[in-house]
């Protein structure tokens, strides 16, 4: 909800509260009917991948808790399809009281999803569709907070959010699972082009994210001078270009999936990091 969140935050440092409010339950129930449908759309290749299994030394965020409870058989296609129908129609109906955008923002996150999912198989170049996908969740919050375009803020946040979920997530998460793509047939940029290309297109995917980020605290905040940028430089250098760095130099799948567990806490501490910077403004104001 990170992403969202720091949509409303760009676009308005004081949202109305139960704008806000309506802003979260759409995002909310959208996120989860999106993932519940890749499980749904992915069910028979989850299977497949679930029979294959690796043993897997390390931690993985991403598998905290239960996987694709279809795969395993833990929930009927039914209840599944029921679930994902019940929270679109939440997240499109709220969606569509706070903006028309917000309402086709999640459809075509939905439709983005879908296209992902069935793409599995035949390009590596599916990973430009979860940038697309991931900057429309967190436009949502910027188009339900104003209809502006033309902020060179609301750019900067689309280009960080797509760098960041290619670099720090997308490519990293298929690293480590080459193996089992391989056996499986499923084609992503590790398993076509290797470690050597994954690894630059990767690390400049990072660099990528760490210029968009400063600059859109340099627009977001311009009176608080060069400190925002700079203390979203050490962030995303912590987060994104230490691990980076030493994946390039070690292209093992561990070093990849050590990348993408602290990336995917990156869009909360820059939240964080960002809701500093509108306390401070609050207090210097008051």
């Amino acid at each position: 909800m990170a992403q969202p969140l720091l949509g409303t935050l760009l676009a308005d440092s004081t949202p109305p509260p139960g704008r806000l409010a309506l802003c979260l339950l759409a995002c909310l129930a959208g996120y989860f009917a999106v993932f519940a449908a890749n499980d749904l759309i992915d069910a028979r290749l989850d299977r497949e991948r679930f029979a294959y299994l690796r043993a897997y030394q390390g931690f993985d965020i991403d598998s905290a808790g239960g996987r694709h409870p279809l795969a395993q058989g833990r929930l009927s296609r039914a209840a599944g399809g029921a679930w994902i129908a019940a929270l679109g129609a939440v997240a499109l109906a709220v969606g569509a009281l706070l903006s028309w955008v917000c309402a086709a923002l999640l459809a075509a996150a939905a439709l983005l999803e879908a296209v992902y999912c069935g793409l599995a198989r035949v390009t590596p170049f599916k990973f430009l569709l979860t940038g697309v996908l991931v900057a429309c969740g967190g436009c949502l919050g910027w188009f339900a907070m104003t209809s502006a375009v033309d902020r060179p803020v609301l750019w900067l946040f689309c280009v960080w959010l797509a760098a960041w979920e290619i670099g720090g997530r997308n490519i990293v998460n298929d690293w480590a699972d080459v193996e089992e793509d391989v056996h499986l047939g499923v084609r992503t940029v590790p398993v076509v082009y290797g470690p050597r290309i994954s690894g630059v297109l990767t690390f400049g995917c990072l660099v990528l994210a760490t210029v968009a980020g400063a600059g859109m605290f340099a627009a977001a905040w311009p009176s608080h001078g060069l400190l925002g940028p700079a203390a979203m430089l050490l962030l995303s250098g912590y987060a994104l270009i230490a691990p980076g760095l030493r994946l390039l130099r070690d292209p093992r799948p561990r070093h990849a999936m050590a990348l993408f567990n602290r990336a995917s806490l990156y869009p909360a501490a820059t939240l964080g990091l960002l809701l500093s910077g509108v306390l401070t403004d609050g207090l210097l104001g008051g």
